[in-house]
């Protein structure tokens, strides 16, 4: 710790009055205990007067509980956390605070929690200037991020390469640029933190052709993959996918987050898609109660398993209050809060190693397009796949408009037929109609005359044989 900022005598007064407020709530309660016992003096006077007066009962001190969130015993650790709150930015994605920073070079460059970045975030400085910023750097092994802001004369931390507290050491977390704090113990000393257990979310059993999906988990990376029941593994990553137990083996050899490649038969056809792999704790059904329950309603960080090193404490802090500095009871900043793993336990990264990978990233050898070269290779050729994909959609779409075009034409010329039959059927149904009229009245003529040339004929008879009409 730099003395002309922070001098020894403080440190001293501080360690003092964390001494004393841990002894207050001792102290009080034993005041207050010694006010309940009665004196021998007091019991006689007590006997004395039992009969010609009321007992009086004794006067009772309030006692004062301490908690990890007191006021008062915050405001004992908070000099312990000046240096370190100097150096401390709060990552922001417009008015939500989704990581907490810490500022290791004058310039502008600043460490956080990578998996808690998203675009468009800027950085909150002490003095509340809020500037955006870039991700310079990343180290996905110990979920670190160097980002970059244009400014410069920034208050740096100033991180210690010494050992890690130890199990039962008191830290302190600056959680925000305004200088608030928690605190905390340590747990369990450094160690390697497992990583947690890959995930898909298919269902699925070994036939004669292979690994056959049966059932594709719904909010799964297989569901967002576009799996389907029915779909045939071949290929994850190049490799051929013979059995389910080969299959799992490829998933435990990845990360959660990690992108591969899966080639399936699906019919008859061939398909390759991309599917980023999940932590079976969030996303698999089985295990989501008992992340639900070990958070106990706040959100657990987004990758809160697999670092080289790390050291447990169970200060209470939200997903979105790491990447921050954590500091010792001599005021060193001793780690970098990394994740909020359960209800009781978060991890750091200690100072030794976040000096390393800071180190590292400032070669600027590890920048987002070296890191993620697999992925955006990948996600490049899904871009290849989709857009030759949709150049033969619209090829297909056109030849469709083209035949739309033509029997549109066609139903046209149609349509101007059929209303022209529809006329010439009209005005042949009018001379139809006009046709049966005049052939009644024919019929009707043709009867009249057959009676009027009947009757003439009878007429003519009756003269030829001499009788009159």
């Amino acid at each position: 710790m730099n003395s002309s900022r922070f001098p020894f005598f403080t440190l001293v007064l501080a360690k003092s009055l964390i001494c004393a407020g841990l002894l207050l709530g001792g102290l009080t309660t034993v005041a207050s205990a010694q006010s309940k016992t009665p004196t021998a003096d007091q019991k006689d006077s007590k006997d004395e007067k039992k009969d010609t007066t009321k007992k009086k009962r004794p006067r009772r001190v309030p006692t004062r509980s301490l908690t990890r969130e007191s006021s008062d015993l915050l405001a004992v650790f908070k000099p312990l956390a000046i240096s370190a709150s100097e150096s401390t930015v709060k990552i922001m994605n417009g008015s939500r605070q989704i990581a907490v920073g810490t500022i290791v070079d004058s310039d502008g460059l600043v460490l956080t929690k990578a998996s808690e970045i998203t675009a468009g975030f800027k950085c909150k400085l002490p003095d509340g200037t809020t500037l955006p910023g870039t991700v310079f750097g990343i180290d996905t092994q110990n979920d670190l991020a160097l980002l970059k802001i244009e400014a410069n004369g920034l208050a740096v931390a100033p991180l210690t390469d010494q050992d890690s507290p130890t199990q039962g050491s008191w830290v302190i977390s600056p959680i925000n640029e305004s200088g608030k704090i928690s605190i905390g113990v340590v747990a369990v000393d450094e160690r390697e933190i497992p990583k947690s257990r890959a995930f898909m979310g298919i269902r699925m059993e070994d036939t004669d052709k292979g690994v056959r999906i049966t059932e594709v988990l719904p909010n799964t990376p297989a569901a967002e993959a576009k799996l389907k029941s029915g779909d045939f593994i071949q290929k994850m990553d190049n490799v051929a996918v013979a059995d389910i137990q080969q299959l799992r083996k490829i998933i435990g050899q990845n990360s959660p987050e990690n992108l591969i490649r899966i080639a399936v038969l699906r019919k008859d056809e061939k398909i390759v898609l991309s599917l980023t792999l999940a932590d079976s704790s969030t996303t698999d059904p089985m295990r989501t109660r008992s992340r639900t329950q070990n958070s106990m309603g706040s959100r657990l960080s987004r990758r809160a398993k697999d670092f080289p090193l790390a050291f447990q404490h169970d200060t209470t802090l939200d997903s979105n209050e790491c990447g921050g500095p954590i500091v010792d009871i001599e005021g060193r900043i001793v780690g970098i809060n990394i994740a909020r793993e359960g209800r009781v336990s978060s991890l750091a990264i200690p100072s030794s190693v976040a000096l390393k990978v800071i180190e590292k990233l400032k070669t600027g050898e590890h920048s987002p397009l070296a890191v993620y070269a697999d992925r955006i290779k990948f996600n490049e050729i899904d871009l290849k796949d989709l857009r030759s994909s949709l150049t033969d959609s619209m090829n297909t779409l056109n030849e469709n408009e083209n035949k739309l075009r033509s029997q549109q034409g066609r139903i046209d010329e149609l349509e101007r037929t059929r209303k022209e039959l529809s006329a010439r059927i009209s005005e042949l149904y009018d001379e139809r109609d006009s046709l049966k009229k005049s052939d009644r009245s024919l019929k009707r003529a043709k009867k009249q005359a057959e009676k009027d040339i009947l009757n003439a004929e009878k007429r003519l008879k009756a003269l030829k044989a001499g009788y009159r009409d």
